[in-house]
């Protein structure tokens, strides 16, 4: 295990002290020379412990995080930088949980959509009435041409952030599952695939 000097610093401080305490002890003649080295090595033993988890604290975070991230993978989460991190699915994609209007929905990322899409289900879901929308915006697809309709979404959060005021789109046909496209990935100052994470900067 590799320590940085003051590290090594704290390590030796702990170490003189449990000596001098032993030593103390000693000459007391509370207990045997041999029990008090016995203890000493006990003490030491758990001082270099604890600098060695000091020293490795940011490893043992990031292996907390990938806990985490195993147990809820389509939990956002925020890093100290300021960036969303965002995993991989097992199916190759990347889905998020998103509050849509305080609703919440799952979706998923799609750099090759210009707007946020919904269905009519799921815009009925957060309070948008389809019939009153003007299905007027024509999408090619790889199942054939569809129609959809623009909106406004008031309010979308994702973990502790929100957004306000973002276009987005009603499609006409059944999606299942909606997708956050450009219009959601622009709020952020940089986004990035990098190896099984997608990182969203703000």
């Amino acid at each position: 295990m590799s320590l940085s000097s003051s590290d090594q610093q704290s390590l030796l401080y702990l170490v003189l002290m449990l000596i001098f305490l032993v030593s103390g002890i000693i000459f007391r003649r509370e207990i045997k020379l041999s029990k008090a080295l016995k203890y000493l090595a006990l003490w030491a033993l758990v001082a270099f412990v604890a600098v060695g988890l000091y020293a490795y604290r940011y490893q043992f975070s990031d292996f907390k995080e990938r806990m985490i991230e195993a147990i809820n993978p389509t939990a956002a989460r925020m890093n100290d930088g300021g960036q969303l991190i965002i995993n991989l699915s097992s199916d190759g994609h990347f889905y998020i949980d998103v509050k849509i209007n305080d609703v919440p929905m799952r979706f998923m990322i799609d750099t090759g959509a210009s707007d946020i899409v919904i269905d009519k289900l799921q815009a009925q879901k957060i309070g948008i009435n389809p019939q009153s929308l003007i299905f007027d915006k024509r999408y090619e697809t790889a199942n054939g041409s569809s129609y959809g309709a623009s909106i406004v979404l008031r309010k979308i959060q994702v973990g502790n952030v929100v957004f306000a005021d973002i276009k987005a789109s009603v499609n006409g046909v059944n999606l299942g599952t909606p997708l956050l496209g450009m219009s959601f990935l622009r709020q952020f100052t940089k986004y990035e695939f990098y190896q099984d994470r997608l990182i969203l900067t703000l």
